[in-house]
């Protein structure tokens, strides 16, 4: 008996020895995935449940993970850090048995933007087992938005791994579903650690901002705007503003629809853009959405949210967001919101912008403009 209990020990000990060696500054065992490019300065490798489009967020997943790191368009650098994404995928290849379709990232086609990443379809979990992952159990619980698309099922969070180029673990996230909190984190490790286009951001200890103060005033940079613009945000009075931050472009499942939304549920960058967008009221009103995301991956992102009353800001070192203490220490923005008069002074202050404060906008608004005639 006792060497029943001693080989079961040594047995568990083993798996267990195995996990802790995915944690962060341990060697990611590169061996266990066949043909990897060992060249690159970094890889993002990322098991995932599915990559159909029963995968809500798979979708802007791999469309962030291309554009940011394969494309390179989250740099402003001419020299950006050379990045793989690599997917391993705990089921069959179903987009196999599709039509093949040109890709077009809506919420009615859920196509996946996966040219220059490399994919593995490993349905039996054995790249899981080798390394140590449990493989993925299908149709688990997990906290989505619902929308009305009827093949959206529950899916597990994907597990994504940073390794550099000397296959070191720098980060292991694993409640990966494409939220811009967990992809700008992603973002500024790779810039610190590549010391390109890493910025510091001088944290200071701004007042909290509130009804009746005067809004602090900014120069307009963003897709809109020429290079050197000066043309400063308080200097239009003919309309109210409204200002509101988010952590990042491609983030956050798309609506298709704004009649099925949960408003317990998470808010995320691309519905809380879409209802500030689709709100009546704020059609006459001048909105504002702000990150740090740059000029090209806005240019991208207003053209994936298919919005026609939003101006996107470019807030690369933060500036604006610590103005208006949006700014987050991990390294994104908080959903602060305000809603600012023609004369400049903030009527409406919310630090973090939720589906339910989203859904008393219209009412709120409706007073603020009533009672400033």
């Amino acid at each position: 008996m006792l060497r029943i209990y001693s080989i079961v020990l040594i047995i568990c000990g083993f798996c267990f020895t195995k996990a802790q060696n995915l944690n962060v500054g341990a060697q990611f065992p590169i061996n266990k995935i066949e043909n990897i490019n060992q060249s690159s300065n970094f890889k993002i490798i990322v098991f995932t449940p599915s990559l159909y489009k029963t995968n809500p967020y798979a979708s802007m997943m791999t469309t962030s993970l291309n554009y940011y790191f394969v494309k390179n368009l989250a740099f402003s650098s001419q020299n950006p850090p050379k990045i793989d994404v690599i997917y391993i995928v705990n089921e069959d290849n179903k987009w196999s048995k599709e039509p093949q379709q040109t890709f077009a990232f809506n919420e009615t086609t859920n196509q996946n933007k996966l040219d220059g990443t490399k994919v593995i379809y490993d349905e039996v979990g054995k790249i899981y087992n080798a390394i140590g992952l449990k493989p993925f159990k299908q149709n688990s619980i997990s906290s989505i938005i619902p929308t009305s698309n009827s093949n959206n099922v529950l899916v597990e969070s994907s597990i994504l791994f940073l390794v550099d180029q000397n296959n070191k673990i720098l980060m292991r996230d694993n409640d990966y579903r494409a939220q811009g909190e967990h992809l700008k984190p992603l973002e500024r490790l790779i810039k610190r650690t590549s010391k390109i286009d890493n910025i510091e951001v001088n944290i200071t200890e701004n007042k909290t901002l509130k009804v009746g103060d005067k809004a602090p005033d900014f120069i307009l940079n963003g897709p809109n705007y020429k290079t050197n613009s000066t043309d400063k945000f308080l200097n239009d009075k003919s309309t109210f503003k409204v200002l509101t931050f988010y952590p990042a472009a491609f983030s956050g499942q798309i609506l298709p629809d704004f009649t099925s939304i949960d408003t317990k549920a998470a808010m995320t960058c691309a519905a809380q853009i879409q209802l500030i967008d689709h709100n009546p009221l704020l059609q006459n009103v001048k909105n504002y959405a702000v990150s740090s995301s740059t000029n090209p991956l806005l240019e991208l992102w207003k053209s994936a949210l298919r919005t026609n009353n939003i101006t996107y800001l470019n807030d690369e070192n933060y500036a604006i967001s610590l103005m208006y203490n949006s700014y987050n220490r991990l390294g994104y923005n908080n959903r602060a919101t305000y809603v600012i008069d023609k004369n400049g002074i903030i009527v409406y202050a919310n630090p973090d912008l939720t589906f339910e404060d989203e859904a008393k906008f219209p009412t709120i608004l409706e007073k603020i403009i009533l009672n400033s005639k």
